[in-house]
């Protein structure tokens, strides 16, 4: 019986360890409700990315002294990440996406800060910087942030940090998108 304890104690307290690099699939999916078509079309031009402090991973697993012990480095790319987000959001904001260099409206998005870590909680932080253009008149130029805490960090897996970046993702978008029909569609119904 102590045997068994032991075991599973041991098991309980390595299924949680800080060591070994982290590899998270990124992913979105929307958050504000659905709106009707609009007809406007918006070309999601690929994001830049200018973080300064690393351009390959994403963040750092903490022992519980707070020291750094493994990296957290995504599967797959964070530029496209954030790209593939904004065309579900748009989408489901009522826009129609496209790829056609002639389109009259073209979003532009830098990432400036994308940062995910486990300590005692897990905690996600962004800063994106946005440029939305009609007809090449940049139309919103504005600097995004948000930081979320979410929860726990009993185990540091891949897939919390890269729920946990989704999940701040989603309160950046929560900032963005209504400034984008703030801009887009009030212009839209002043000019009918």
């Amino acid at each position: 019986m102590k045997r068994k304890v032991l075991l599973f104690v041991l098991v309980l307290l390595l299924s949680g360890c800080a060591f070994g690099t982290r590899r998270p699939m990124l992913t979105y999916s929307t958050i504000l409700p659905a709106a009707p078509k609009n007809n406007i079309t918006i070309k999601v031009a690929p994001f830049k990315d200018e973080r300064t402090w690393s351009t390959e991973k994403i963040g750092d697993v903490r022992n519980g002294y707070g020291m750094r012990c493994a990296d957290i480095i995504p599967q797959n790319s964070e530029e496209e990440w954030l790209a593939d987000a904004f065309r579900k959001e748009l989408t489901n904001a009522g826009y129609v996406i496209s790829d056609d260099t002639n389109t009259a409206v073209t979003l532009e998005g830098t990432a400036l800060d994308i940062y995910v870590n486990a300590y005692m909680n897990y905690g996600g932080r962004l800063k994106l910087n946005i440029v939305l253009k009609k007809s090449d008149k940049v139309i919103l130029s504005k600097e995004y942030s948000a930081e979320r805490n979410c929860g726990m960090a009993w185990a540091s897996t891949a897939a919390s940090f890269g729920k946990t970046l989704e999940i701040t993702l989603q309160d950046i978008m929560k900032k963005i998108i209504p400034d984008i029909n703030k801009v887009l569609l009030e212009k839209t119904n002043a000019a009918n």
